[in-house]
């Protein structure tokens, strides 16, 4: 009885042993989890801020890019702006200029149209007790000028080559030698001639038969007929006009030079 009774004490007492070592693997091992937990959570949050560290050190990278960027971006308008202030610094004084230029222009226009009016109106009387060559053409470049004149839409400059123009043109006729047909009054009627106009020297004519022959007699201010001895030469000389013959001496009526008074 005594014996069972041992046996049974030290059973339980196994027991309590197995139940305390049990505990108390329990107990040992619940930190160790929960430091291998709170380990794996700092690993988590430690990648975690190092890719922050990282977005946040690219973004200061490009920032510093763009900041560079930009410091030449201002440098390069800074550069602009100095080129643009001188431009518009010579802009500014070309215009002055062109203000004066104006001005003084305005004032020679003013001037210039009487001039104008009045070189016309010298052409013209010259015209009218010239000899009669190419009357016709000669008297509509005229009225054409005087009509270039009351036209707003003509520029006084294109008037004014318009006029150098004619000049030019006259002097050209007392250099040159030429043949053209036209029409004179043969008493009450008018004939058909050829004409030969020698410079300013001589103008000549024969009938389109070539039977009579005549010339302008600038004293007399009036066509007079030649003889027959002019007919030759007055032929000839159309000829050479025409570039159908060479130059050559021809015979007309030219007037005697007179002492200037």
């Amino acid at each position: 009885m005594h014996s069972r009774n041992k046996t049974n004490l030290l059973k339980a007492s196994v027991l309590s042993l197995s139940a305390l070592f049990i505990a108390g693997n329990a107990l040992a091992a619940g930190p160790y989890e929960q430091s291998v937990a709170i380990e794996k959570q700092i690993n988590k949050d430690t990648k975690r801020a190092q890719a922050s560290v990282d977005r946040f050190a690219e973004q200061a990278v490009d920032l510093n890019a763009e900041y560079k960027a930009t410091l030449q971006l201002v440098d390069s308008l800074r550069i602009y702006n100095n080129q643009l202030e001188i431009l518009i610094q010579s802009q500014e004084g070309e215009m002055a200029s062109i203000e004066r230029e104006m001005a003084t222009i305005d004032a020679t226009e003013r001037g210039a149209v009487p001039l104008m009016n009045e070189m016309i109106a010298s052409l013209d009387n010259f015209i009218q007790i010239d000899i009669p060559f190419k009357k016709d053409v000669r008297v509509d470049r005229v009225n054409k000028l005087k009509n270039y004149m009351i036209r707003a839409d003509i520029p006084n400059s294109e008037k004014y080559r318009k006029i150098l123009e004619a000049y030019q043109a006259e002097i050209g006729y007392g250099e040159s030698i030429s043949a053209y047909q036209d029409k004179i009054m043969d008493g009450t009627e008018e004939i058909q001639v050829e004409f030969l106009q020698v410079g300013r020297v001589a103008l000549v004519y024969l009938t389109l038969d070539g039977k009579s022959a005549g010339f302008y007699n600038i004293e007399k201010k009036r066509y007079e007929e030649l003889d027959d001895s002019y007919v030759r030469s007055i032929e000839q000389g159309i000829k050479m006009a025409n570039k159908q013959a060479t130059m050559n001496l021809i015979e007309l009526p030219i007037p005697a030079a007179k002492r200037a008074e």
